[in-house]
């Protein structure tokens, strides 16, 4: 039960972040953010883009630390193609809904979210088998 709660949980939230795409939206006007000098800012929409595909990545990291997945077969390159298309489809759709506009900075920002989650993943999945191997090769 837990692994389509797990599940369904995931795909609402993919077709959230799809289908807010589709929502035609005046130009708002989001603050930047000044982080020490002014010589580094950050548009608070980038960052927001950058959290929501960091925080996908967490999500699939939670289920695979509780051993429930989302593909039965290679589920971490499935994961990772999955959300890479949506984080570049979400940006491409813009260039025909009115009033939205495509923006290669938005797209980038969703990219490096998904990186920067992958690596994490990564780093703290491989931590996890290290340290298993190391207590089975104890024992």
């Amino acid at each position: 039960m837990k692994h389509l709660i797990y599940r369904i949980i995931f795909w609402l939230g993919y077709l959230a972040v799809l289908l807010t795409t589709l929502v035609p939206i005046r130009e708002i006007s989001l603050d930047k953010i000044f982080l020490g000098p002014e010589v580094f800012n950050i548009r608070l929409d980038h960052l927001l883009h950058f959290a929501v595909y960091f925080l996908i990545c967490l999500y699939y990291l939670v289920g695979q630390l509780k051993r429930i997945s989302l593909f039965s077969v290679n589920p971490f390159p499935k994961f990772v193609r999955l959300i890479l298309i949506l984080a570049v489809a979400t940006e491409l759709i813009q260039l025909w809904v009115p009033d939205r506009t495509f923006n290669m900075f938005d797209m980038l920002s969703n990219v490096i979210g998904l990186v920067a989650g992958v690596g994490v993943i990564r780093m703290v999945l491989g931590t996890k088998y290290k340290v298993l191997n190391k207590i089975d090769q104890q024992e």
